[in-house]
């Protein structure tokens, strides 16, 4: 077996392990099935990070991103979760806390965002006043201290803000699985393809491997792919306001762009901190943070596409 066969089936492998969770998500049909499963891919990329850290003993505040990262997923789930029961109730005649009857998720995860950073200042501040750190040692750590809470984890838990809309929910788990589609056909399409065209490397410094032909086969496959998955899902999503002309010349090159765009910043993180896969969890892919990263640009602009409009 050829090392790119190989790699092709353990790659198979890991996305016929994302199926079957977005499988058993639909198949629960509810909301709370669907919170656990974003908060725990959630914890699982914020404790890679924490290793990725330890190991290349980068400086930060690795075990205060590490804290709140675990803890931020499920509090937003339980403020959702919450609210709806209250909503719930308050229909029914009930008084409740308009505090959490009106809990608004993007309100709290911006809250929630800015008291991370003052926090990882204060850190800062007290690491050069009594623990020898330089200004520039300090600058670094905060970057990395902040970058290891936004990114994938603030980003991805986006997908929590939906779950008092069933037709959203299918609607974010269609964008999920048409994000990893791109990531695969572009491992094919640049196998069979990669190189016999265009010579030129689609990102030679971040990801050498990928190819313009990936690249471009993958727009054209996971295109096709994605409109056919939106007939599946007909009745189910918010993507049926929109034509044809819509769904082909503004939403996949959109989804498109930003998964690739995900993907390279997760090789970016990776070649920075020098490891080659954030875990072992998944073969072929490495760690939860390699399945989510592209995910989380597509998902978080999504969520702010609906807060837009």
């Amino acid at each position: 077996m050829t090392p790119k066969v190989k790699t092709f089936l353990e790659r198979g492998f890991s996305t016929i392990i994302l199926l079957g969770l977005l499988g058993g998500t639909v198949w629960w049909n509810d909301a709370v099935g669907y919170a656990i499963l974003v908060c725990v891919l959630c914890n699982l990329t914020t404790y890679e990070w924490f290793n990725m850290l330890r190991e290349r003993k980068e400086e930060s505040s690795r075990t205060y991103s590490l804290i709140m990262g675990l803890v931020y997923p499920w509090l937003m789930a339980a403020g959702m979760l919450w609210s709806m029961s209250d909503s719930a109730e308050s229909q029914s005649g009930a008084i409740v806390c308009s505090f959490v009857a009106e809990f608004d998720f993007f309100a709290v995860a911006l809250g929630f965002l800015v008291f991370y950073v003052l926090g990882a200042f204060f850190l800062e501040l007290r690491n050069m006043d009594y623990r020898g750190r330089s200004g520039a040692q300090a600058l670094s750590s905060m970057g990395i201290t902040v970058l290891s809470f936004i990114y994938p984890v603030w980003l991805f838990a986006f997908a929590l803000c939906c779950l008092d809309d069933p037709s959203a929910i299918y609607t974010l788990l269609w964008l999920v699985l048409v994000t990893k589609m791109s990531d695969i056909w572009a491992y094919v399409s640049g196998v069979l393809l990669g190189g016999k065209f265009i010579k030129a490397r689609f990102s030679p410094v971040v990801s050498p491997k990928k190819t313009w032909e990936g690249i471009i086969g993958s727009f054209i496959i996971t295109s096709v792919c994605a409109w056919l998955l939106f007939f599946l899902a007909e009745g189910n999503t918010q993507l049926f306001t929109l034509s044809k002309t819509e769904f082909f010349c503004v939403l996949m090159p959109c989804i498109f762009i930003l998964s690739v765009a995900g993907d390279l910043a997760g090789s970016l993180i990776k070649r920075g901190l020098a490891v080659k896969d954030s875990g072992s969890l998944l073969p072929g892919i490495g760690g939860i943070f390699d399945l989510i990263d592209s995910p989380a640009f597509t998902v978080s602009f999504f969520a702010a596409v609906l807060v837009i409009l």
